[in-house]
């Protein structure tokens, strides 16, 4: 079914991500330097670099984060390098502070236009069905802390954008038998995935296997080398430079995590590494025990909707209730026997394999902020869980497209007119479309209400 004419949906893209701007504006502006997760210590490497014009060495005491006794550098720091060259570039024009740090926070900003851009022409490749590719595409760009994850200095915002690059890339390959434009922005997202989140390397591993199951699917190795070739190559020439540079800085360690440990541990407080080492684990607790006897669950279900500044800036109760509930009808709503609009124009197997790849992808960074709070340090925070947002939510619009479809049969059984259960259905989605921009708004309402109470 389609929605909206070609202009028109150009026109509402234009319109959404002007909305999306406003509200990243806002965040930019009112929250204070530092009040986003570590923005402090994250701004310290972008600083270094706009001060020097090169990049740090991790255990650079301009840079280590005090108490811990690491840096960010030590992991992939693209997002960084764009902001402290950007300021490195314009630093005769003597900005303050302040200019410099919106600066920064705008080079985020950017990245999560990208990535609702990319987001919205993923949706086209998802469903068929125009109302439910819209619904998709509010469901993620709207999120209100996927809005707040790209208005301050982090890495995670360009990791998620690589996330929706490499799956877009993969399923339109999957559709063109790989074409130009496929191949074009599986490399930058593979690239821009390497060069910014660990958390979201499970995604690459997918991409590969899927790229590699499409090909021997069809025995043609041949053209899985002509094509997968280019591909590697651009990959290694602009990331496998930053690996090759640990290898020689950490004495071969690849990813600098031993490295990163180490430095911690040489130059760490004491007091701050002993309570960090106090992990669940260590004290005999299971990982159930930390997940549901803790406040682990119910922190990370909450930041994943929406809890801005430090952990500290919740938004309504009602907007966590709307989302628990239309989740659970969603997951419920996939045992519906009926069919859905999802990754049309694939065969039955190829959308099988597609499934399974975009499921077990979305469980690895799951499964590693788990472990992580387990074994290392306790983070209950949502945005570890941000990289499994596209899976998650591309499969609860299936839930909610199999659902408004079955409610809209039943009123044909008893409607007296075919329009009465075509204009349901599109009073449903409407319906779910008002519910995702007015939770965004209540959510931004919510965080200018608390610092206008802190002030």
């Amino acid at each position: 079914m389609e929605f909206l004419s070609r202009h028109k949906r150009e026109t509402a893209l234009a319109i959404l991500l002007l909305f999306v701007f406003i509200c990243m504006s806002i965040f930019v502006f009112k929250q204070p330097f530092g009040d986003g997760p570590d923005e402090i210590n994250r701004y310290k490497v972008v600083s270094y670099i706009e001060n020097h014009g090169s990049i740090p060495v991790g255990d650079d005491p301009e840079i280590i984060i005090d108490g811990y006794g690491a840096s960010y550098a030590f992991q992939p720091i693209l997002t960084y390098m764009i902001e402290g060259y950007l300021l490195h570039l314009i630093s005769p024009l003597n900005l303050d502070p302040d200019t410099k740090l919106i600066i920064a926070r705008y080079v985020n900003v950017l990245i999560g236009l990208l990535a609702a851009f990319y987001t919205f022409k993923l949706s086209t490749v998802l469903f068929g069905d125009s109302l439910t590719s819209y619904l998709f595409s509010l469901a993620v760009i709207l999120l209100p802390q996927n809005i707040f994850i790209y208005t301050y200095v982090n890495t995670d915002g360009m990791g998620l954008l690589s996330v929706i690059m490499m799956i877009y890339a993969l399923i339109l390959g999957y559709k063109t038998d790989f074409d130009r434009e496929s191949l074009y922005t599986l490399s930058i997202g593979i690239i821009l995935c390497l060069m910014s989140y660990y958390n979201c390397y499970g995604y690459i591993l997918m991409v590969f296997i899927a790229f590699v199951i499409y090909f021997l699917k069809r025995k043609d190795t041949e053209k899985m080398f002509k094509k997968g070739i280019p591909v590697a190559l651009s990959v290694f020439l602009m990331a496998g430079w930053w690996f090759f540079r640990n290898i020689l800085l950490y004495g071969g360690d690849i990813f600098a995590l031993s490295a990163r440990k180490e430095c911690a541990q040489l130059t760490g407080n004491i007091l701050w590494l002993e309570n960090m080492a106090n992990t669940y684990q260590a004290q005999g607790y299971s990982l159930k025990e930390m997940v549901f006897d803790t406040d682990y669950f119910t922190l990370v279900w909450k930041s994943f909707i929406a809890m801005f500044g430090p952990m500290s800036i919740p938004t309504h109760h009602y907007v966590y209730m709307a989302f628990k509930y239309i989740f659970f009808i969603c997951l419920l709503s996939l045992f519906i026997p009926k069919k859905a609009s999802f990754l049309p124009d694939l065969e039955k197997k190829d959308k099988i394999i597609m499934l399974i790849s975009m499921v077990t992808a979305m469980m690895i960074p799951a499964i590693l902020a788990l472990y992580y709070s387990y074994t290392w340090d306790f983070q209950p925070q949502g945005r570890y869980y941000l990289p499994c947002m596209i899976p998650l939510f591309f499969v609860l619009c299936i839930g909610m497209e199999k659902l408004i479809g079955f409610i809209c049969d039943l009123l044909k059984r008893f409607s007296k007119t075919e329009k009465t259960p075509a204009y349901t259905r599109v009073s449903f989605y409407v319906l779910l479309y008002v519910f995702f921009f007015s939770a965004l708004i209540i959510s931004i309402y919510e965080m200018i209400k608390y610092y206008a109470s802190t002030l």
